[in-house]
């Protein structure tokens, strides 16, 4: 009998847990602003930064994952090489450039890409292990900002100015 109440009461709690995250999971599905108007792009913060924020010219080391519906194009998140973008030159879909230019250090965001910011009217030929694009289409990226070189502490360690060097002053 006790093993019963206890077995009722675990699978009570773990019902709680299901919807609890469940909720969680659709509150961020539904907060997304959009910075840019109803024709931009529109992002939900998973984690906020503390660093400093992103400018247009610099160079971002950043992680990304692309989906098209619920195929995976591009992930940047499996490899051990992070990317590394100047921001607003064009190297990639002109919503990531916006988005990450909004961005800060530290900053992950779920970011929903409209098609014309995306891969425009042509869309993008499928090709070995990636999908085919309609054009127009939406597509959504989960894009993080690890680092913005030459901002912040890391320029002192460029410079040999570690905080060891900055204490023997």
């Amino acid at each position: 009998l006790k093993l019963a109440l206890a077995l009722s009461a675990l699978a009570g709690a773990a019902a709680s847990a299901a919807a609890v995250l469940g909720s969680a999971a659709a509150a961020l599905a539904e907060d997304y602003v959009q910075p840019n108007g109803a024709e931009g792009i529109s992002y939900a913060v998973i984690k906020t930064g503390a660093g400093p924020p992103v400018e247009v010219g610099q160079l971002a080391v950043i992680r990304f994952r692309g989906k098209y519906q619920d195929t995976v194009f591009d992930d940047l998140f499996a490899t051990s090489n992070p990317y590394y973008l100047r921001v607003g030159s064009g190297q990639l879909l002109k919503g990531v450039d916006e988005a990450v230019a909004l961005m800060r250090t530290g900053d992950r965001w779920r970011v929903k890409i409209p098609g014309k910011l995306a891969f425009g009217n042509k869309g993008r030929p499928a090709s070995p292990g990636k999908p085919r694009i309609p054009p127009n289409a939406e597509v959504e990226f989960e894009i993080e900002v690890l680092d913005v070189p030459g901002t912040g502490d890391d320029l002192l360690d460029i410079l040999g100015m570690d905080e060891e060097a900055k204490d023997d002053e």
